[in-house]
């Protein structure tokens, strides 16, 4: 990609009213990989890697907070129906959510975080290589540790993008065949594990050479793609649901073992040994119900 392409022409993308984007850029901002992306206030810019094309681009976004819109724009540029399909699934603008709320209204323990927070909605990774591999440099550390993580190994393995005039460098996350050729001893270098760097590396080599098709877990029942993605090396039912939740738009995924669902679980009295019981009302929208867990606990401290 050279100095000289253009942005496309903006396209103003209407909001639902059931939509706080606000609150949908909060939550990047904390997730943010310096690397990858930058939020400040209602701008968000991120690169994105098409993972059928391999080509990187540069989306930007503007949250038109009095027309309750967001304008969309790429370089280089793209058809604005693509535009607007990407920001769609990447804010989650499609989904009625009508039944969840429903189902929320009726039950003690999510009907007042859902009257706390009314209008969540599912944030998506558009690449599902890099929700993968953000999932599992995400095991067993913070957010802020997963983060960090992921920047060295974008600024290392991923494709540089033109410079923008007030922006930072920003890179396209690599893909599955560049980590692959890299190896887990290169890997090493920017201070995974040894196990985390042969991980990465044996994901990475399974849906390069085709083992693992991502796109075709999409629509599958939750247990049936859970069955598929742990047969990749390092991934357990944890990561599994997580890719599924942030990347594959599951929308009944599940991850009743991750630190924050437990926490928010055990302050509503619910014990470990029956937080999946618990929480079978409350399919096929529990990917929503866990948004709302998060949430419960972000308010408490």
């Amino acid at each position: 990609m050279s100095e000289s392409v253009a942005w496309s022409r903006r396209v103003r993308i209407p909001l639902p009213d059931d939509v706080d984007v606000r609150w949908t850029l909060r939550y990047l901002v904390v997730r943010t990989v310096e690397a990858l992306e930058r939020v400040e206030g209602d701008f968000y810019l991120r690169s994105v890697r098409n993972h059928a094309t391999g080509a990187c681009l540069l989306l930007e976004l503007q949250h038109d907070a009095a027309g309750h819109a967001l304008l969309a724009r790429t370089r280089p540029a793209l058809p604005a129906a693509e535009i607007i399909g990407m920001v769609r699934r990447s804010f989650d603008l499609t989904t009625d959510l009508a039944a969840f709320r429903a189902v929320a209204s009726r039950d003690a323990l999510l009907q007042p975080l859902l009257a706390a927070r009314p209008f969540l909605r599912l944030p998506q990774l558009l690449d599902p290589f890099e929700g993968v591999i953000r999932a599992v440099l995400g095991q067993q550390v913070s957010v802020v540790a997963a983060s960090t993580m992921t920047d060295r190994l974008v600024r290392a393995f991923g494709v540089p993008l033109p410079a923008l005039e007030g922006h930072a460098l920003l890179f396209g996350f690599p893909s599955p065949s560049v980590l692959a050729a890299a190896g887990a001893d290169s890997l090493r270098t920017i201070g995974l594990t040894n196990a985390k760097a042969a991980t990465l590396h044996g994901i990475s080599h399974a849906i390069a050479t085709g083992a693992i098709d991502l796109d075709a877990l999409r629509g599958v029942p939750t247990e049936q793609a859970e069955a598929t993605l742990i047969t990749l090396p390092g991934i357990g039912p944890w990561t599994a649901q997580y890719v599924r939740m942030r990347a594959l738009g599951d929308r009944d995924a599940f991850p009743a073992a991750d630190l924050g669902v437990l926490k928010a679980m055990a302050a509503a009295g619910v014990a470990k040994r029956d937080i999946i019981a618990r929480a079978e009302s409350w399919r096929p929208w529990r990917a929503y119900a866990t948004l709302h867990l998060w949430e419960s606990l972000g308010k408490r401290e």
